[in-house]
């Protein structure tokens, strides 16, 4: 089983409320704090969707065995802080990276060992092994136009149909044109 838990959170939004407010020919400060929200949310079911973090984010993935981690679930990785497990007297360690290797052109990437190496044993209890690595563009400048794009068609069709279902119409997560447009920076993670 794998999980992972948020460390340390973006420190800013991949848009910002004036592009937001410009997108959504908004001109009064009335709605600032639902756009605020709507960014927040866009950005979270965005990076869910895609199995990305768009600013950079601090994470650590857990896993009960050594092949849990074999992939990063979230990318893209910008660096693998260490990798800390239980050994078999119950004591947390950390791992050499005299010992593992960090495949960053993989996507999702991975975690391997280099040559004449070998795993230590590690306790059986579950999360007994944690990966703590930053995912995610240094700031918005650097995110893809794409992406910025389908936050910006979801925040724009949430803004406008404010309601959960809307007579007549099919409901869905995000928009079918943010989908297409974040298809292309979609990581298949197998879980």
């Amino acid at each position: 089983m794998r999980a992972f838990k948020v460390v340390t959170p973006a420190t800013s939004n991949p848009i910002t409320l004036t592009e937001a407010k410009t997108h959504l020919k908004v001109d009064t400060t009335a709605d600032d704090t639902f756009i605020t929200n709507l960014i927040k949310s866009a950005t979270s079911s965005a990076q869910e969707y895609t199995n990305r973090f768009f600013i950079a984010t601090t994470i650590q993935q857990y896993g009960d065995k050594w092949e849990d981690i074999s992939n990063l679930f979230k990318s893209p990785v910008a660096s693998v802080t260490n990798i800390k497990y239980v050994d078999t007297s119950g004591s947390l360690q950390t791992l050499s990276t005299d010992v593992y290797f960090v495949d960053d052109v993989n996507k999702p990437a991975r975690i391997g060992l280099k040559p004449n190496q070998s795993f230590p044993e590690i306790i059986d209890r579950l999360n007994a092994i944690y990966v703590e690595y930053v995912v995610g563009d240094a700031s918005a400048e650097e995110l893809d136009e794409g992406i910025r794009q389908a936050l910006l068609l979801t925040i724009g069709n949430w803004y406008q149909n404010r309601q959960a279902v809307v007579t007549g119409t099919i409901a869905t997560e995000l928009p079918m044109n943010a989908k297409f447009l974040l298809d292309q920076y979609k990581i298949q993670v197998c879980r």
